[in-house]
This record gives C-alpha cells, sequence and structure tokens, in this order.
C-alpha cells in the first residue's frame, strides 16, 4: 500500500511545503541512474557545484517536457475518482522527497493488516540489477524474505520486486539478464533497451504477477510537472499495468512516458529508495553509500569493504551490458554483502510470523 498506518508525523494530508530537489540531490540521482563521473573524488563536496553533462541534459530535458505537458492539459483525459491524489507523504530518510498517493492506494492501504516483520527497499542501479538478485537470493534462502513481506523499489530495483513476487528463482532472472545483456553487446542499447526489457519481462513474469503484487510491492515512479515529484504505485489492474508501471520506474532518465496520464520518468530521480508498507524498511544500495553520502543503508558494498568493486567499476558496469562473469561477479558480490547484513541481523530477531492467528480464522 501507499500509506503507513503507524502514528508517526510524516504522514500528511496536505502539501506543507513545495517540493524543491537540491542541486545535488538530482545530480547523485542522475549520476546513480544515468551517468555522471566514475571518479570518486567526483562525489564529493569540492564539487558539488559542478554539473556533469547527464546532470545538464536531465535538467534540460525535465523543463522542456514540463512545458509540454503544461500546453497540452487542456486534452488531457479526465483521471478517474480513484486515481485522485488523497495526500502526499515525506520519507523518513530525506524528508525532502515526497510522494503522491491516490485514492484507491490509501483505500488498499486501510485493508491491511499491520506488518511487524520488516520490508526490503532495493534501490536504483543501471544495469547493476545482478547484484540486487544476489541480495534477493540470501535474503530468500535464510527466511527474511516470505511471500508476503512488503517489497519496494526504483528502476532496477522494481525490477526486482517483481521478480521475487512472480516466483521466479533469482538464477533464472540471472540467465534472463545474461540474454539481454548479450543482446544489447550485440545490437546495441540505443532506443532499444525499453523494448529488450519489456519483452524479457513479457516472458519472465507470470499472467497473474499483478494479483502477487497488488498491496506487496511498491513501484517508485517521478511524475513531471514543472519539477519532479516521486509517485508511488501500488496496485495494479493487469499484468501489462504492472509491466507499464516498472518500465515507467526505468527510464534512466528519459525519454519521458505517459503513465496514468501523466508524463513520468525514472522513479530515481526522486525516490531512490522508497520506503515499504512494513513498519521497518531495510534499504538495500547497489552502489557504496559511503561514497555517494547516502543514509539510512543497511545492505550496501560497504557491508565487504575489503571485497567490492571500486566506485568506478560500479559505475561502468551500470551504464554498459556487462559481460557474463562480470554479472556473476555482481550477483555474488550482491549475496556476500546480504550475508554479512545477515550475521549482524540474525533472522529469529527480526522477522515474525505475520500470517492470521488460529484465533483471527472464521470457524464453519
Amino acid at each position: 500500500m501507499a500509506m503507513s498506518l503507524r502514528s508517526t508525523p510524516f504522514i500528511s494530508l496536505r502539501t506543507r511545503k513545495s517540493f524543491n530537489l537540491s542541486p545535488r540531490i538530482l545530480a547523485l540521482r542522475l549520476s546513480c541512474c544515468s551517468g555522471g563521473s566514475s571518479q570518486n573524488q567526483n562525489f564529493s563536496t569540492d564539487s558539488e557545484n559542478k554539473r556533469s553533462f547527464a546532470v545538464a541534459t536531465g535538467e534540460l530535458f525535465i523543463g522542456i517536457a514540463s512545458r509540454l505537458l503544461k500546453s497540452s492539459n487542456q486534452k488531457t483525459p479526465p483521471i478517474d475518482d480513484g486515481d485522485r491524489i488523497a495526500s502526499v507523504i515525506e520519507d523518513e530518510i530525506e524528508p525532502a522527497m515526497i510522494w503522491e498517493q491516490r485514492v484507491k492506494d490509501v483505500e488498499a492501504e486501510k485493508e491491511r493488516r499491520v506488518i511487524t516483520s520488516p520490508g526490503f527497499s532495493f534501490s536504483a542501479a543501471g544495469l547493476l540489477f545482478p547484484y540486487h538478485l544476489g541480495v534477493a537470493q540470501l535474503l530468500i534462502e535464510k527466511g527474511y524474505i516470505k511471500e508476503t513481506t512488503p517489497l519496494a523499489g526504483s528502476s532496477a530495483g522494481a525490477i526486482v520486486c517483481a521478480v521475487i513476487t512472480s516466483g521466479a528463482t533469482m538464477r533464472e532472472a540471472l540467465e534472463a539478464t545474461k540474454e539481454l545483456a548479450y543482446d544489447c553487446r550485440r545490437n546495441g542499447t540505443a532506443f532499444r533497451l525499453g523494448a529488450v526489457l519489456r519483452e524479457s519481462m513479457e516472458r519472465l513474469l507470470p499472467d497473474d504477477i499483478h494479483i502477487r503484487s497488488n498491496g506487496r510491492i511498491r513501484v517508485a515512479i517521478t511524475q513531471v510537472f514543472w519539477r519532479p515529484r516521486g509517485l508511488l504505485v501500488d496496485q495494479f489492474d493487469s499484468k501489462s499495468d504492472l509491466i507499464d508501471a516498472v518500465f515507467t520506474s526505468s527510464f534512466i532518465p528519459g525519454p519521458a512516458t505517459m503513465f496514468r496520464n501523466r508524463l513520468c520518468v525514472d522513479g530515481g530521480l526522486t525516490l531512490f529508495m522508497p520506503p515499504t508498507a512494513a513498519a521497518k524498511t531495510v534499504r538495500v544500495c547497489a552502489f557504496s553509500a559511503s561514497n555517494f553520502k547516502l543514509k539510512g543503508i543497511e545492505i550496501c558494498p560497504d557491508c565487504n569493504p575489503l571485497n567490492r568493486a571500486t566506485s568506478r567499476q560500479l559505475l561502468n558496469w551500470a551504464l554498459e551490458p556487462a559481460e557474463d562473469e562480470v554479472l556473476e561477479r555482481l550477483f555474488e558480490l550482491g549475496y556476500a554483502d546480504a550475508a554479512t547484513w545477515a550475521e549482524m541481523n540474525p533472522v529469529e530477531g527480526l522477522v515474525y510470523d505475520d500470517t492470521p492467528t488460529a484465533q483471527e480464522i472464521p470457524t464453519s
């Protein structure tokens, strides 16, 4: 669902302040999802005021797209009552990040029981998708992720959430990733990565994926309207609707696409690691949290500082389809980092049985 039922004060039924994505945060988002410099020092305080080519072109694209949307507003089809925005929520980790909730999402949230076990959020990662698969493999093996565990993701993170919910094994997803990477290395990625990705998801995901995902996974999307605004989606009408949401979340960072009558781009621009429906969210990032100045991350390459790829390598792999041996290594790195985190967070002290008790089940 898209709304927490906890009594914490960060839920608001009105926008208390305008959304302001700082240049530093925008540069970080674009660097993680679409490029930027590959040198570690480029993410230090000394270069905060320098804009990379990706940042400059991304800002230009967003500005143009916003004006196009405004000029065509009078032609936009009416929005269904259930799609109206019911509330705006601030992120616990980064208050500058907010997202909108539809009426139908809020209503669905009210029907859910309280989740006491943690959920898992997967960051935007570009083509570092195998890292997330390795993390998910360990979490599933050790019992941290069950069939009801809430999940959330942005861009590549949204894809891994769909894969987990689909029931496919992480190895199957890794093999599909290898096929996608081979296709892109052979035929190029320009103007065709989206089509190849959609085709892969069509083959891998079952026809009832939307039913399995409703209320369980959250897909982060960036809505473009003068300024980027985060849009969190957790209700899907069909398999195609879910794939559209994941596909929209993965635009890196353009061209933009229409999703539910809204002009949208990559979700990583505003919601790099969206929270789940659980009371606690464990955040997973394919990039080094220390190098990227990210807070609130529990599973990332920092878990094994002596056995990790450099930031330069990660950025290169995130931008270009890697060879099979590199994809295997990313999978192993994710698995190892998750194992290190699991050693410090035993499953028996973290995961609880959230299924209804026998007293809650009606008897005939």
